[in-house]
């Protein structure tokens, strides 16, 4: 699911490194290299970028839009990482493990993304990681897995992430999925239709 991900967003990322002044390395992300990324940000610029994203980080923490998903999720996943990314990753929702730690793509397909964003010559804390929903969605007394999020459940939490991404206002941003092309999008597409391809993202 994420490889054709990664092929569209080489191109863009290879811009972005040959934009930089020194080559990047796999470390994690310094505010001098957060100022080489993008040296029109000043200090000033990436605090209040963080300070932004801790205020709708509170009010997701409190958020009871879903009623049921509230009542079932261990905790809100709100999103990791840099404040100034020029890449960001959006994937659907939580899943058992995200929901037990509070951290977006740390079970297997976190695990994945992670070496996907290493080969690169990235690290997690130097890219921006969300989901479409901040809770799991709910399962079933008794049924283990995850669901995808319905459009209702989407509809609902969408707004946070728009938010999250004119905060940060990403130069790319690669959706993990169909679910979260749908998200992103408004619309429910075959991925053989959008594989291959750039699309313009306006909130």
């Amino acid at each position: 699911m994420l490889q054709p991900a990664l092929s569209l967003v080489l191109e863009a990322l290879r811009e972005i490194r040959d934009s930089r002044e020194k080559p990047f390395r796999v470390s994690r992300a310094t505010l001098n290299r957060l100022l080489e990324s993008r040296p029109d940000h000043n200090v000033a610029d990436i605090a209040a970028k963080a300070a932004a994203l801790g205020q709708v980080r509170d009010r997701v923490c409190v958020c009871m839009k879903c009623p049921h998903l509230a009542r079932s999720r261990t905790q809100t996943v709100f999103g990791v990482g840099n404040p100034d990314a020029e890449l960001m990753f959006v994937g659907e929702a939580p899943g058992a493990d995200e929901d037990a730690r509070g951290e977006p793509f740390v079970g297997r397909a976190g695990q994945l993304l992670t070496r996907i964003i290493e080969t690169m010559g990235l690290s997690r804390d130097e890219v921006y990681i969300a989901n479409i929903l901040k809770c799991r969605p709910d399962m079933p007394k008794g049924v283990s897995g995850n669901r995808p999020p319905t459009p209702e459940e989407m509809r609902t939490c969408i707004g946070y992430l728009i938010e999250q991404i004119k905060i940060i206002q990403p130069r790319v941003v690669v959706a993990l999925g169909a679910t979260a092309v749908e998200g992103l999008l408004g619309a429910r597409r075959m991925m053989r239709e959008l594989r291959g391809k750039w699309h313009s993202y306006h909130d």
